[in-house]
């Protein structure tokens, strides 16, 4: 049936959701087109579905609309709603309010079921609710993700970010979070947990721009690193460092490259179970492999005991050209920084996790 326009309210829920949009190529579809999909309201003239053909036929003056009038409760209400906007392409932070509707959905079909369960303790089941369950298994949280469309992490992510949102009163940093968990919510996340002062400094290296997010909080990340880790001061030729045996985690994060001259060597020991992290860090650090050195140890098999020597450069350093065997008992470390040094006449650094007593050579 038609029902006027100016009879017709919004749902509370489709403004929290979907905010306001640009109508203007809908709008385009309709000056074309004579046809007009139904929407959905209540008896009470709820809308459900149709928000956006509204505001349309407003523009253009349209005073009537055709209705679809649905009877139901709350939950059905906002069922119809997901349905409707199911193919409509959404950003993050709608996804993550639908999921609030979705939530509360779950919420009171498992308060159903336990009613009815309660029932058929008693002997008491209902048509409506056979033994067999008629609703997904599994926790709110796994049943919701599925729904939106997002891992079960991501979802939990997103949550606390829209928490922290809704809890602040800075604009700005509304507008950075909410920007930040469309594009990617694990950055999200982490800006979430962030103090106030490092979100502040992460706009103010963006100027407003939302593209320039995800740089801005790596450049804050390493300047807060930069001031806990103390680095040598000064620039090196050679960044020597032993990664066989346990390195530290988020080791990627550590801005050794900056300590490199422009044209210097990156040797890093590692053993083959743990060669993908070695040659990650090359990369993040700046860093081009070019070769490697292997230490035997009278080792030939499917084994973790041998050892390799990544060699990597940045500009144009003179590279390692010596080979050597190592006999009996001798210590790499001594044996190879013994090769380097007779081979580089610039600054040396090794990042170590013990000591060393090395003569010309900085330790950190």
């Amino acid at each position: 049936m038609k029902i006027e326009i100016n009879k017709l309210f919004p749902h509370p829920m489709n403004q929290r959701i979907y905010g306001y949009e640009d109508n203007s190529e809908l709008l385009e579809q309709m000056k074309r087109s004579n046809r007009l999909k139904s929407i959905v309201i209540t008896p009470n003239f709820l809308i459900i579905s149709g928000h956006r053909r509204v505001e349309c036929c407003k523009t253009l003056g349209i005073t009537e609309i055709e209705c679809e009038i649905v009877e139901g409760d709350s939950v059905k209400y906002m069922e119809i709603m997901l349905a409707e906007n199911a193919y409509r392409v959404k950003t993050n932070i709608q996804l993550l309010k639908e999921a609030e509707m979705y939530a509360e959905i779950e919420k009171r079909k498992a308060n159903e079921r336990r009613i009815e369960t309660g029932k058929q303790n008693l002997g008491h089941g209902s048509e409506e609710f056979p033994r067999t369950p008629l609703v997904e298994k599994g926790r709110t949280t796994e049943i919701v993700a599925e729904k939106i469309g997002m891992s079960e992490s991501s979802y939990k992510r997103g949550l606390k970010v829209m928490k922290r949102i809704e809890q602040e009163n800075d604009p700005m940093i509304e507008w950075i979070l909410g920007e930040t968990v469309n594009e990617n919510i694990t950055d999200a996340a982490i800006l979430a947990e962030k103090p106030i002062g490092f979100i502040q400094d992460v706009i103010e290296l963006t100027g407003g721009d939302k593209a320039k997010i995800p740089s801005a909080i790596r450049e804050v990340e390493q300047s807060e690193l930069k001031q806990k880790l103390h680095l040598p001061p000064g620039k090196y030729q050679v960044l020597y460092c032993d990664l066989s045996n346990n390195p530290p985690e988020n080791l990627a994060k550590l801005p050794i490259g900056e300590i490199g001259e422009a044209d210097s060597v990156l040797f890093i020991w590692t053993k083959p179970t743990k060669l993908s992290l070695a040659l990650q860090l090359i990369t993040t650090w700046g860093y081009q492999y070019k070769t490697c050195m292997i230490w035997y140890q009278d080792v030939f098999a499917v084994s973790d005991k041998a050892e390799i020597l990544l060699v990597s450069k940045k500009g144009n350093p003179p590279m390692i050209q010596q080979t050597s065997e190592a006999g009996g008992k001798t210590e790499k470390p001594e044996l190879v920084r013994q090769m380097i040094s007779a081979t580089y006449t610039g600054t040396l650094v090794e990042l170590t996790f013990g000591e060393s007593d090395l003569d010309g050579w900085a330790m950190w």
